[in-house]
């Protein structure tokens, strides 16, 4: 089942690891010509498998899908945003949406596994496990010294980037979020916003991944994410509990309202939408709003603009009567 669904209203809201790898001999994808033969070469590495993986997998050429279709997977966190430029890129979905292998991307493989909540270790046992399984039938571009290859160098060594996404309001709200950056950064960890690089964290949402992959093994990588988000976890359970015993009934008020915004409202935009569903979120964590309906994470990926629309061609102000309708129903 898709990562997001069914998610708990947690401050851990998913884990990611994606492995960045080449083909041996093969320029980069921004300087190959003629992208079919590799991306072949990778699409039998696991179709043609003689592991269970080749009966997981299903392959979408980005080519054939429309914008709004592309959008739905970068929306949904199965294909990052180089995957929506260009062309001759393709991927490789599991039919439960936890795996994907983006072909053509910024390098000529970028394996991904996406698993609800924080469990690093299960995400980067699925990785490693796909990832051996294609290099039985392909040589991937290494070096004694550097590791893995890959286009971009801070990606090159393990070629391994950890990701979790975390709900953090109460830090957010504490004005606590600057100090953490700066902590993290220092230490090697990135924080960024709900889509990574460049994004802005709406909705309380952040990401918190490694910045480099070289001169670690996987498991020092693992190990230091594991510990800098387990911190980060526990200052937001402290600073939650801190909010709500020192002025309880500010925050309930401020969490009913979003509530009652979302029951009743008939026009919502996204970014206000975001906005009151981290507000359930917290309100239902915390065990004030009631947990009946979708998890809050769900209703965020499904409401966004190109995955809310569909098949159909909506303007802003059709979405978010679309989006209100949904949150009413659903959230």
């Amino acid at each position: 089942m898709i990562w997001y669904e069914n998610n708990k209203d947690d401050i851990a809201v998913s884990t990611r690891i994606r492995l960045a790898r080449n083909l041996e001999g093969v320029v980069f994808p921004q300087f190959l010509k003629d992208k079919k033969e590799v991306s072949d070469k990778i699409k039998d590495a696991v179709l043609k498998s003689n592991s269970t993986l080749s009966g997981e997998f299903e392959e979408i050429e980005l080519d054939k899908l429309g914008e709004g279709e592309k959008r739905q997977l970068y929306e949904a966190h199965l294909i990052s945003p180089a995957m929506l430029e260009g062309s001759g890129r393709s991927v490789l979905l599991s039919r439960d949406r936890t795996m994907s292998c983006m072909i053509m991307e910024e390098d000529h493989l970028r394996i991904q596994v996406i698993l609800p909540g924080f469990d690093v270790d299960s995400a980067y046992e699925t990785a490693d496990r796909v990832d051996d399984v294609i290099e039985e039938s392909v040589n991937y571009a290494f070096d004694e010294e550097f590791g893995y290859l890959t286009s971009c160098p801070t990606n090159a060594g393990t070629g391994l980037r950890v990701s979790v996404m975390l709900h953090l309001p109460a830090l957010e709200a504490a004005g606590k979020m600057a100090g953490i950056v700066s902590s993290a950064s220092r230490l090697g960890i990135a924080v960024r916003g709900m889509y990574g690089e460049g994004s802005a964290a709406e909705g309380s949402l952040y990401q918190i991944s490694n910045q480099v992959t070289v001169g670690l093994t996987e498991k020092e990588l693992t190990d230091k994410v594991k510990n800098v988000v387990g911190q980060i976890i526990e200052l937001e359970k402290q600073t939650r509990e801190s909010i709500y015993k020192n002025n309880p009934a500010q925050l309930e008020d401020k969490l009913w309202r979003s509530y009652g915004i979302i029951k009743y409202a008939r026009s919502i935009s996204s970014s206000e939408a975001k906005s009151l569903i981290s507000n359930v979120m917290l309100g239902r964590s915390l065990g004030i709003l009631p947990k009946e309906g979708k998890s809050g994470i769900e209703c965020i990926i499904k409401t966004e603009p190109a995955t809310l629309s569909g098949k159909e061609q909506l303007s802003p102000e059709e979405r978010d009567k679309k989006r209100a309708q949904f949150l009413r129903e659903e959230l």
